[in-house]
């Protein structure tokens, strides 16, 4: 069921502030200085396989760099200050600044075969941990604590994503549901190597967050997933997955419980800037949220406009604009929820940046009362969020 977060600690605004400035000096400093030269170009070789580098949930291209005889070592991490002025239903504004993230990541790589993961954050504790292992053909495995591949915006790196908060799809899909978001789970993966285009394959087993002893007739307590993503043209990639939660994993101890979605992502060149587009629609059957086994439907379309290179380093300013919409039963009328958020990015491309963003989110006349009566009041919110964040 619906677990809100605890909000972390009172800390003195001024250090958050000077800790802050303090590190975004040093990022400037680093972005001016010179890139280093490439190493010539070798003689052609003959064609090879494609060897599949590991994949990581966030990539630190500033990240630091500890090299060794028995593989390397990554030290990065990300840290953000945030003031949200918000109000849900009808209670007054109020203000709250906070440290959303503050995160290191350590990766150990050996070669192209072996990776480990773990990403803790002072504020909620450990994130990422997982060892990545590749096989053969293509295939490899990734055990341990991660993401659950089912929201594409979920997904995503909140440092790739434009967004201060994933707003309406994170309250359904993560603290309402409890289908995304990062558990102990084993998953096989495959990316053809042959193909044109890049196509590739994501199959798991995750722990239930609902139950920790299930029995062995309800499967252990584990949710299987699936993804598929298809590159259909260099700038578009489409994606389909689909979750279900067997007896035992839910209050509801029946089958019906399951969740499958579609969805794209588009990043088109202009100029020396970019238009990045997310969109997903999932549709599925929970009683987590209103007490029925209803069909219910959520949706969410994200783009935003860089202008600027996308070079490290490069200035940028990047407007954004974010709808959202959850059908918690399709057999009623009127009780659809809606949320819509725009803002603005401005800083040095994958060094620091300042976030403006506004959020509204309305409800119709029919939602079920038991949405109303969440803590975190799925039904009504409006917001304003300032948000300074680095990344080394």
């Amino acid at each position: 069921m619906y677990s809100p977060h605890h909000p972390p600690a009172r800390r003195s605004r001024s250090t958050g502030w000077l800790t802050l400035a303090a590190m975004l000096l040093v990022s400037s400093a680093r972005a001016q200085e010179a890139e280093p030269q490439e190493a010539p170009v070798a003689p052609e070789a003959p064609p090879a396989a494609p060897e599949e580098a590991p994949p990581t949930e966030q990539e630190n291209e500033g990240s630091i760099q500890l090299p060794s005889a028995f593989g390397s070592v990554q030290v990065g991490g990300r840290l953000s200050v945030r003031e949200a002025i918000d109000a849900k239903g009808e209670e007054a504004l109020a203000g709250k600044l906070s440290l959303p993230a503050a995160r290191i990541e350590l990766t150990y790589q050996w070669k192209k075969r072996l990776r480990a993961v773990v990403e803790f954050d002072v504020s909620d504790g450990l994130k990422d941990a997982y060892a990545w292992l590749k096989l053969s053909k293509g295939f490899s495995l990734r055990a341990g604590q991660f993401k659950v591949p089912l929201s594409l915006v979920e997904l995503e790196s909140t440092s790739r994503l434009p967004l201060v908060r994933r707003g309406l799809g994170r309250d359904v899909l993560s603290d309402g549901l409890g289908l995304t978001g990062r558990r102990l789970g084993a998953q096989l993966e495959w990316k053809c190597t042959g193909c044109d285009r890049e196509l590739k394959l994501r199959a798991g087993v995750w722990q239930s967050a609902e139950n920790e002893d299930v029995a062995l007739e309800n499967g252990l307590g584990l949710i299987p997933a699936i993804r598929g993503t298809w590159a259909v043209l260099d700038t578009l990639e489409l994606g389909a997955s689909a979750q279900v939660q067997p007896p035992g994993t839910s209050t509801s101890d029946t089958w019906s419980n399951w969740t499958a979605g579609f969805d794209a992502r588009h990043a088109l060149p202009i100029g020396q800037g970019e238009l990045r587009t997310w969109a997903e629609v999932l549709v599925g059957r929970s009683d987590l949220l209103i007490g029925a086994e209803g069909p219910l439907l959520t949706a969410r379309a994200l783009t935003a406009w860089r202008i600027g290179s996308g070079s490290k380093g490069a200035l940028y300013v990047e407007p954004f604009v974010m709808l959202s919409a959850l059908d918690p039963d399709l057999q009623l009328q009127k009780d659809l929820l809606w949320e819509a958020a725009g803002g603005l990015n401005f800083g040095q491309w994958r060094r620091w940046r300042l976030q403006a963003q506004v959020e509204s989110r309305r409800a119709e006349a029919s939602v079920p009362a038991t949405l109303k009566a969440l803590d975190k009041s799925l039904t009504e919110r409006r917001a304003l969020m300032l948000q300074m964040e680095v990344s080394f």
